[in-house]
């Protein structure tokens, strides 16, 4: 039985990552094939049409690609992503410009499948205007992934993007170059190009490059708060215990009962043991099963050293009498718990590991 992490990441969170990095290469990649199919180029040994089908096939994956990355979004509880931010731009308040970006990108994307697949009753004129709307989806879909991405520091990412920013930056050239505009439009052209670049690398070197990104990119406090920045890191671990790896026996008791809304309550109210001082309370609501036991639809759980501040979350995984939970403090620390409980009656006892968990940019 698996219910949402309350302070951590999800596979879903790195399924996210991932199908959003590979729909960007689809992307470049699409963007790349267009500006060679309308210049007529053609690949060695090629035809225009192999150009034309492998740049369809390749828009539709991407957008195969995009709706799982949209899925995965907004079942991943970390962050939790309401449902109408993937249709409606800048309605969610987790990096409201920056999500919102990739449902402007991901708009675009859907306009352009719904009038390909009309193309016949719109007509090849208004198909081609809506069409050239592609060209703005590459931009805004590479902000987003700068602005809201979690990898956007790490050495395969960057090459990723800057292999995707250069392909597109030499096709675009060799457009221009091929089209033989004036030289004055050609100059002026080539010139707002590298501007362009310029000031993306220097606004990448200010933004999600530089320390405290995650804060001034909108990411809500309640996210940021689960994990610790790396000076506050160095003086809690010299001050609390807690912020090395522990183990500690657990005793206590277990009340049963019903809440406000008539949900069966499951209440364990125990203490560490062993040397270690403190409390861990966990609290199950759900389903009684006929033959014992709960169906748990929610959880709580609060863990509390003595002398640091009380740590809360949600169970991560539940298995039998095992179970995971992932708990953050007001001061930024995270812990990862694991538990084993035996219950005997109203008793409980059992052992519990405990370790700080990593931190977020």
């Amino acid at each position: 039985m698996t219910a949402a992490a309350a302070h951590g990441p999800s596979p879903l969170w790195y399924a996210t990552r991932g199908t959003g990095a590979v729909t960007l290469v689809l992307l470049t990649a699409s963007v790349v094939l267009g500006i060679a199919a309308t210049r007529g180029w053609r690949l060695s040994g090629g035809s225009l049409f192999t150009i034309g089908s492998l740049h369809r096939t390749l828009s539709l994956l991407a957008v195969a690609l995009l709706a799982v990355h949209i899925v995965t979004t907004l079942l991943d509880p970390f962050p939790h992503i309401g449902v109408a931010a993937s249709v409606i731009p800048f309605s969610d308040g987790y990096r409201t410009l920056w999500l919102g970006l990739g449902t402007v990108a991901a708009d675009i994307l859907l306009a352009l499948v719904i009038t390909s697949l009309l193309r016949r009753r719109l007509g090849y004129g208004a198909w081609r205007s809506v069409h050239l709307f592609a060209y703005l989806c590459w931009p805004v879909a590479l902000l987003h992934g700068l602005g809201t991405g979690s990898d956007a520091r790490t050495t395969w990412m960057l090459a990723l993007t800057i292999g995707c920013v250069a392909a597109v930056a030499l096709a675009v050239a060799a457009h221009i170059t091929a089209a033989r505009p004036a030289p004055r439009v050609r100059a002026a052209a080539l010139v707002g190009g590298a501007a362009a670049v310029l000031a993306l690398t220097g606004w990448v070197a200010q933004g999600p490059l530089a320390r405290g990104w995650a804060k001034r990119a909108g990411t809500p406090t309640g996210v940021l708060t689960a994990f610790r920045p790396p000076a506050q890191a160095r003086t809690v671990q010299r001050a609390d215990p807690m912020s090395q790896p522990f183990t500690a026996g657990l005793s206590g008791v277990v009340q049963r009962g019903q809440g406000s809304d008539g949900t069966d309550v499951v209440d364990l109210r125990m203490r560490l043991k062993n040397g270690l001082a403190g409390t861990l309370r966990i609290r199950l609501g759900g389903t009684a099963l006929a033959g014992g036991g709960l169906e748990m639809n929610r959880s709580a759980v609060t863990f509390g050293p003595t002398g640091s501040a009380r740590y809360r979350g949600r169970i991560d995984a539940l298995q039998g009498t095992e179970l995971r939970a992932l708990v953050g403090s007001p001061q930024g620390r995270a812990m990862d718990l694991r538990v084993k409980l035996f219950l005997n009656g109203d008793n409980v006892s059992g052992s519990l590991r405990g370790a700080p968990v990593g931190r977020a940019r």
